[in-house]
Formats: C-alpha cells, structure tokens, sequence
C-alpha cells in the first residue's frame, strides 16, 4: 500500500486534532504506527460514567509532530504531493 505526503501530512493532522478510536482507524494509521509516528493510548472515562471501558485512541508521537514539521516544510518542493511518502522517509532514515 503506497502513501503520497498529502495523505500522510492529513492523517497526522487527524491524529494530532482529534481523538480517533483505534478500531475506527483509517488504513494508514497501521503503517504510521509502525513507523513510531503514531502510537495508541487507553482514555479514561469520566469518573461519573461507571461501566464504560476505557477506549484506545490513536495521539501523535514526538516524531510524528516533528515529521508534521519535515513534511509541511517541504511542500514548496514540486511534485510533493505525488511522491511516495514512506520510500522518501525511509532514504532520510537510511541516510540522515
């Protein structure tokens, strides 16, 4: 499955503004997960609703907010849009 920046840039965006149940991911949270970029953490209800289990939902790392930074930074770059996000992250890792 092959990610652009523009959908990357999006679901972290998700991720960072909102509090989305794992169960309900979209499909690319799993490879943003797997790439420490997102991570899920168990919610707490409030202390007034008794029976309701906690839910896991998907929160930005630090290197998700900073991989916000990278890719938002490279957006005057033509064709950033169109270029496979995950073969560009992976060469930066490989050589940074």
């Amino acid at each position: 499955m092959e990610f652009n920046n523009g959908a990357v840039l999006e679901a972290l965006r998700l991720a960072l503004h909102r509090q989305i149940p794992w169960h309900k991911r979209p499909a690319i949270f799993t490879p943003l997960r797997a790439q420490g970029l997102i991570q899920t953490f168990d919610q707490k209800p409030p202390p007034s609703t008794k029976f309701l289990p906690s839910l896991r939902i998907a929160v930005l790392t630090d290197k998700g907010q900073k991989e916000i930074q990278r890719i938002e930074a490279s957006k005057h770059l033509s064709g950033w849009l169109d270029d496979d996000y995950f073969a560009t992250f992976l060469e930066g890792v490989a050589f940074a």
